[in-house]
């Protein structure tokens, strides 16, 4: 099949079959949940051909494939057949119990709410193609056609708890149709009944707090989380002879009541609280807080931690009807994530990069698939990502001004405009203005900021290497011959932890330290076991020969340049002699930080064949 080859990489690129937990896709990433991350090897997966980017956060290993992940996933699902993959019990105890909290409850609400959120934006679609049909007179909304549609798309959103459920229960390994069950129960026409009717209820002589559960899904998570506790108690007290039918009567027995009595009304109070919150927010500071959110908006995506944002939008949805916070600044940014590509692709005297940026600039504005735009050229390129935070962050002040709210939970764009219109209002007009000032602001901050324009192809090497600006894509070769070891086992707390910024190590076979490139000296030590220069390239480096040897005072160093000097690359910088070094019962390992990490998007060491370096070979990768 067409990506067979692919799935079978990436399959070996996470640590094999049996290190997968989970796997899910979003609109344009992979999302697996690995019982060891460690046993995944971030090279291998950003090398193969058509991955865009890797991205590691809330407990997830995501692949940024783009718009054709759904069909690599549906094959990537065939491939891997979950039933035959053994528990790895001891590995995922691991896994979750290093994760921390926050990660964990992103991870667990990310997974919930991910299989549901094409059923919400298509029944909310579906909603508002009724309501456009009827307001341009084609469909009555008193025709027998028009009540059957409409009720067949109130389904997607009445029984939420009920889709909500059977989600949690997947995800909480626990029965589905149980967990479907358990939110069924919250929407039974009888208890809607009772509710409604506003008369005291009792059971077993406590009162029960009257909530409507239709179109929640707070309350659903919590009590298939509370089941799935439930069930393994049973399981452990039920005798297997009448277990078929105990087990699950007495499932329903204690976790049915409890969602009534507790889990539903504390649910209720987090729902609201939720939706006050943000409401709160929205009529004090909107006006900061939207174009704040729209231009950290992308940087949220990158990281994958956006789906955080999406049980917000959908309460505010449900418990207000509309959402004017997420939705917007989402339309913000998505909008000017295409129009910096659209400038790129205009600007750029490269082929194939005009050929990426255009097409990921159409379906940034047509469906609000940022993904391509974004990793594909913006953070590749580095500056229009500025340019896009500009225009979004400028759209954000329109839109809060212009008191933009959202009505289906769907990612904004141009197909989905209908998005913003109700029976009572109708902001398709403002969003089309707010579409238009986040491209024209982002189109001509990128226009004007710039960005290095790539030579062939996206390898990133760039012209003007004597730009004192950062060059995407540069690579600084090693400054000395040996062998490659991960920053995080050098023997120093100090340089393996990252304070000092990223890197790389290695164990030296020849005393001599060169430079990688052409610089300047920014510091020399009298001990001379160290030496800090700044390359061309913007990079400031701190070379650091040995662990401690700072204590030799200067013995077995020698520091062949002056502090100010100009040097070029190839030249002899500082020579130390291994064998005193380790004679004197010191670590000779020669470490490399780029101490100026933060003004990089990421640094990154490039692992060459065996671990083994010359000073023509490449060390690290800036982007």
């Amino acid at each position: 099949m067409e990506y067979e080859q692919m799935n079978k990489q990436i399959i070996q690129g996470v640590g094999g079959k049996e290190n997968i937990k989970s796997v899910i896709h979003c609109a344009t990433r992979l999302r697996f949940v690995l019982y060891d991350e460690s046993k995944a090897d971030d090279k291998r997966i950003e090398n193969i051909p058509g991955i865009l980017q890797l991205v590691k956060s809330a407990g997830q290993y995501q692949i940024v494939i783009g718009g054709r992940v759904e069909d690599v996933y549906d094959n990537l699902a065939d491939m891997l057949n979950f039933d035959d993959v053994s528990n790895g019990s001891h590995n995922l105890k691991k896994s979750v119990n290093n994760q921390a909290i926050l990660d964990r409850v992103i991870e667990t609400i990310t997974g919930i709410l991910s299989p549901t959120i094409p059923l919400l934006a298509g029944a909310g679609m579906g909603k508002v193609l009724l309501l456009i049909l009827n307001m341009m007179g084609v469909l009555s909304s008193k025709s027998q056609t028009y009540l059957m549609l409409n009720s067949i798309f109130d389904t997607g959103y009445y029984f939420m708890p009920a889709f909500i459920g059977f989600s949690a229960a997947k995800v909480f390994k626990t029965n589905q149709i149980l967990g479907a069950f358990i939110g069924l129960v919250t929407v039974n026409p009888d208890w809607v009944t009772m509710v409604a009717a506003g008369k005291p209820i009792h059971f077993l002589g406590l009162p029960v707090d009257l909530v409507s559960y239709s179109s929640t899904f707070i309350p659903a998570i919590l009590s298939v989380w509370l089941m799935s506790y439930i069930e393994k108690w049973v399981k452990k007290i039920t005798p297997s002879v009448i277990k078929v039918f105990v087990e699950p009567m007495l499932i329903i027995l204690f976790t049915a009541p409890l969602t009534f009595l507790v889990i539903g009304p504390i649910a209720n109070l987090i729902s609201q609280g939720i939706a006050n919150g943000s409401m709160f927010l929205y009529d004090n500071i909107g006006m900061i807080a939207i174009p704040i959110l729209a231009g950290l908006y992308p940087w949220l995506v990158s990281m994958g931690v956006h789906k955080a944002l999406s049980p917000i939008s959908i309460q505010l949805l449900v418990s207000q009807g509309y959402d004017p916070i997420v939705r917007v600044a989402a339309l913000c940014a998505n909008m000017s994530q295409g129009a910096a590509n659209l400038a790129v692709g205009l600007k750029t005297k490269n082929k194939k990069l005009r050929s990426l940026a255009l097409s990921s600039s159409a379906t940034a504005y047509l469906g609000g698939i940022t993904e391509p735009a974004m990793f594909g050229v913006n953070l590749k390129l580095k500056k229009p990502m500025y340019g896009a935070m500009i225009g979004g962050a400028v759209a954000g002040v329109f839109a809060g001004y212009m008191k933009m709210k959202a009505f289906v939970y769907v990612t904004p764009g141009l197909l989905s405009l209908p998005m913003w219109v109700s029976k009572t209002e109708n902001f398709i007009l403002p969003a089309i203005m707010t579409i238009t000032v986040s491209s024209l602001v982002t189109f001509v901050a990128t226009w004007l900021i710039g960005f290095k324009d790539p030579v062939d192809d996206l390898d990133l090497e760039f012209k003007n290497n004597n730009d004192k600006k950062t060059d995407v894509g540069q690579k600084v070769k090693s400054p000395v011959e040996g062998r490659v070891v991960a920053l995080d086992k050098v023997n120093d707390k100090t340089f393996a932890s990252g304070i000092m910024g990223k890197g790389s190590a290695i164990i030296p076979t020849a005393g001599k330290v060169i430079a990688p490139a052409d610089g300047r000296v920014e510091a020399c030590f009298p001990t001379g076991h160290a030496i800090g220069i700044h390359l061309d390239n913007n990079a400031d480096l701190l070379i650091h020969v040995g662990i401690d040897t700072v204590e030799l005072k200067g013995k077995y160093f020698q520091t062949l340049v002056q502090k100010g000097e100009r040097f070029s690359a190839g030249q002899e910088l500082l020579r130390f002699d291994i064998e005193g070094i380790k004679k004197s019962g010191y670590d000779p390992t020669v470490i490399v930080i780029v101490l100026n990490s933060k003004d990089f998007l990421e640094v990154s060491p490039i692992p060459e064949a065996e671990n083994e370096v010359t000073i023509d070979n490449n060390l690290l990768m800036l982007a």
